[in-house]
C-alpha cells in the first residue's frame, strides 16, 4: 500500500476517479459524535485528511501517470511500500472501504475498556481519552511519522462487579 498527497476536500473525488480507472483506493473515514447548539449528532468524517491510500503491488510508470492524472493528487509520500507493521493498521482503518461506526466501552478505574465497534481489539493503543468529549485518540504511523488519530466512542456504566 503506497500514500499519496492531495489536496484536503479532494480525496473522496481521487478515491472515486482512481475506482473507475480499476486502481483500488482508500481513504479512512469514520462517524464522529458532535456537540452542536446542545445536542449530539453523528457525522462521517475523513481521519486523514490530505492523505488517499493506493492499494497496488507497486507503483508502476503508467499507474504513477493515471493517479497523477487525478484532479488534487499532489505526489506520493514515498515511492516505497508502507512497512508491514503500518500497511496491516492502516487496512485495518480503510474498512473495505466504509465508515468506521462508533465504539463502545466503559471507564474502570481510570481506565477505558472497549467492549464493542472497531477500537474492540485495538484498546491497548489508546494513548488517552476524553470522557466528556466521547473521544479516545491511539497513535498511528506512516512511514515512521506518528499520527494522532481521534475515535469517537459512547460510555456506558461498568458492568456490575459479583
Amino acid at each position: 500500500m503506497y500514500v499519496l498527497y492531495v489536496r484536503r476536500g479532494s480525496e473522496l473525488t481521487i478515491v472515486e476517479e482512481l475506482r473507475l480507472k480499476n486502481i483500488t483506493a482508500y481513504c479512512p473515514r469514520q462517524i464522529k459524535a458532535e456537540r452542536r447548539r446542545g445536542n449530539w449528532q453523528y457525522v462521517e468524517r475523513i481521519i486523514f485528511s490530505g492523505y488517499v491510500f493506493i492499494d497496488v503491488p507497486e507503483i508502476t510508470a503508467k499507474i504513477w501517470h493515471i493517479i497523477m492524472k487525478c484532479t488534487g493528487a499532489i505526489r506520493f509520500v514515498s515511492l516505497c511500500a508502507l512497512p508491514e507493521s503500518e500497511d496491516a493498521y492502516i487496512r485495518k482503518l480503510c474498512n473495505d472501504g466504509n465508515c468506521i461506526n462508533v465504539s463502545r466501552g466503559y471507564v474502570s478505574d481510570g481506565v477505558l475498556h472497549i467492549t464493542d465497534g472497531f477500537m474492540t481489539n485495538l484498546d491497548h493503543e489508546i494513548v488517552k481519552f476524553n470522557r466528556r468529549g466521547r473521544r479516545a485518540s491511539a497513535d498511528v504511523t506512516l512511514y515512521g511519522e506518528k499520527h494522532r488519530v481521534v475515535f469517537s466512542i459512547e460510555l456506558d456504566a461498568p458492568p456490575a462487579l459479583p
